[in-house]
């Protein structure tokens, strides 16, 4: 067993690392440690290379850290489990359970094959967005902080200041073209700490399912992010949402965010990888 730890002094994930530890030596299993630096490349072939001895992984942390194991286990045969740590846990949350479900799932042999998506270079297991959610994902990086209340408050300050760019791209073979708020490919439910972007989504269909959802005026963009908040935004008129396998961005230069994590810039390709991770579900 490889248990990835993303280092961090708060209480539940101490707890969380405290128990992890004490059943592996209860079940006399020598699990191998490794300890993030926030060096995403570096940690990536680490990982990776561990990982080649082990079958299982445990992540301990947030969407983050299990952003960066997917990323390094992509081409491994090991099973994930998570350990929710961290400050957002959106996949998680996901799952509408308990951390004690979490615990048990972690030993337990029953796992399944779900999607994995994938945005340039960049695998995600949970979301990937390309505009208005990736600056506000920019700015709380920045600041160091990241939770549920200040993703909405951090949204609702900047769309004060959002200036919306063109998005041109290509939507299951639909061509659109339109002033972009954001548009979101999403695997799983939740995004920006407790927004349920996806309620339809599904983590074994082989789709995406796909939101773009234009820029207006200030009250326009302030009316469509109360929709997201109350998860109404499906009645939006303006919303152009489907499933899809693949798409194509060919606009330059729109920020892009997958699983809280910023992870460049446009053009991009996106695809879905069907049933390849063997999760350990809760």
């Amino acid at each position: 067993m490889l248990i990835i730890i993303k280092p961090s002094d708060k209480k539940n994930h101490k707890n969380s690392v405290d128990w992890l530890l004490k059943e592996c030596k209860k079940r006399q299993i020598e699990p191998e440690l490794y300890l993030t630096t926030g060096k995403f490349e570096n940690d990536c072939a680490d990982i990776a290379l561990l990982a080649k001895n082990q079958t299982q992984v445990v992540v301990i942390g947030g969407d983050g850290t299990l952003h960066l194991a997917v990323n390094a286990l992509m081409t491994s045969r090991c099973s994930i489990a998570l350990i929710p740590a961290g400050t957002g846990n959106d996949f998680a949350r996901g799952f509408a359970c308990k951390q004690q479900a979490w615990y048990e799932a972690v030993f337990n042999r029953r796992t399944e094959l779900i999607d994995v998506g994938q945005i340039n270079q960049r695998y995600f297991i949970n979301v990937a967005g390309i505009g208005f959610d990736a600056e506000v994902v920019t700015k709380l990086n920045k600041a160091g902080s990241f939770s549920s209340f200040g993703y909405t408050w951090q949204g609702i300050k900047q769309l004060f200041s959002f200036r919306a760019r063109s998005l041109q791209g290509e939507f299951n073979d639909k061509a659109l073209n339109y002033s972009n708020l954001a548009t979101i490919f999403a695997n799983h439910h939740y995004f920006g700490g407790g927004l349920k972007i996806a309620p339809r989504a599904k983590l074994n269909d082989g789709q995406l399912d796909c939101y773009c959802m234009p820029a207006g005026g200030l009250l326009k963009n302030l009316l469509s992010f109360l929709y997201l908040l109350l998860v109404k935004h499906h009645s939006l008129h303006a919303l152009e949402y489907t499933r899809l396998t693949t798409a194509e961005i060919t606009s330059k230069g729109l920020a892009i965010e997958a699983d809280g994590e910023l992870v460049g810039f446009t053009p991009a390709k996106v695809k879905i990888h069907k049933q390849a991770l063997r999760f350990h579900v809760p």
